[in-house]
């Protein structure tokens, strides 16, 4: 068996940032090396916009429009967004601390070089996303859905997943051993991903019922 390969991730972070605008965010769409603090940006369409080498701390997104955005070399800590509408968006070498979020709607989103570190979040929407170089640590997850995705060199630790949902995903170097699953619907889909022998045992009767096995005393 050839070893898992790990998330390659950049260690720069934005620096020297200028204090953004509010009103020249919501009428450009964009943010090029700025720092938006204790703001709401609740309700703002940032549909196609740009996000560039920022950070956001303590900021509020809640029915934020980023659909087919792009996050370029940024940071966000303390973001709470209970919805976070980002489907087909582009997130690239991007740091999330110390967040909560709701639904997060990221179908079809293209996503490389993501670190999401002690994060809550409910329901996360990953159908038919592709995912390369990404880390969860220290998060919570309540639903976890990944069908139909491309995911690769994706590596979980001490993380808590409710439901995961795999049906049809395409998985490489996906490491699940530092994640407590409590729930896996669409089995097939894990191929690929690597699990510890105590995750195996545990999901032995997942497994014998996914392959229709009778097992008996």
């Amino acid at each position: 068996m050839r070893p898992i390969q790990g998330p390659k991730l950049r260690t720069s972070r934005p620096r020297d940032l200028e204090v953004g605008s509010v009103k020249t965010l919501e009428r450009t769409g964009q943010a090029d090396r700025v720092l938006l603090e204790d703001v709401d940006l609740t309700g703002m369409d940032l549909s196609g916009g740009r996000l560039t080498e920022s950070r956001l701390r303590s900021v509020t997104l809640s029915d934020t429009d980023l659909s087919a955005a792009s996050v370029l070399e940024s940071d966000w800590e303390r973001v709470s967004s209970p919805h976070l509408k980002a489907p087909r968006s582009t997130w690239r070498d991007v740091s999330i601390e110390g967040s909560r979020f709701g639904v997060a709607e990221l179908y079809d989103a293209g996503i490389s070089g993501l670190v999401l570190r002690g994060c809550k979040l409910d329901l996360v929407n990953l159908r038919n996303a592709v995912l390369t170089d990404v880390v969860f640590e220290h998060c919570t997850i309540t639903e976890l859905d990944i069908s139909g995705a491309r995911a690769t060199r994706v590596r979980f630790s001490d993380c808590t997943i409710g439901t995961l949902e795999a049906s049809g995903a395409r998985l490489k170097d996906v490491d699940l051993r530092g994640a407590q699953l409590s729930r896996i619907v669409g089995l097939a889909g894990l191929k690929g991903a690597v699990i510890s022998e105590e995750q195996l045992v545990e999901l032995a009767p997942s497994l014998a019922q996914h392959l229709g096995l009778v097992v008996t005393g």
